[in-house]
């Protein structure tokens, strides 16, 4: 039987829950930081599709890289119009956050191909 005591900690102070190449944080001194460029950088001079790539390939894109990746998101943005015609279903008394949720859940039963996060998998 050990006789040493440890100290207790609040919460997950101290506790390191992964390490990542993607992020890197240090809230004491308000860092964050998407592979290696400062959060604040990138919401002020990057686009969505532009971090997204960073995020999956480890670099920024380049013009072509970027056309590319917009095409296809927006191929992948297509709504089916079941979808269209389910959302009209939806009782008028349903609240927007509702019939987002119904909508968001909805596409499954249309879809023929698999879910793919990644368009480049």
């Amino acid at each position: 039987m050990s006789t040493s005591t440890a100290t207790p900690t609040k919460g997950l102070e101290g506790v390191v829950a992964a390490n990542s190449s993607i992020c890197y944080i240090d809230g004491e001194a308000g860092v964050l930081a998407y592979r290696g460029i400062d959060i604040h950088e990138l919401a002020d001079n990057s686009t969505f599709e532009e971090v997204c790539y960073l995020l999956w390939f480890g670099r920024l894109p380049k013009r072509a890289e970027l056309d590319d990746l917009k095409k296809k998101l927006a191929e992948e943005r297509k709504i089916d119009p079941a979808i269209f015609a389910m959302m009209q279903q939806v009782p008028k008394t349903a609240t927007p956050m509702e019939v987002l949720r119904t909508a968001v859940s909805a596409p499954r039963p249309w879809t023929t191909t698999p879910t793919c996060v990644n368009p480049f998998v």
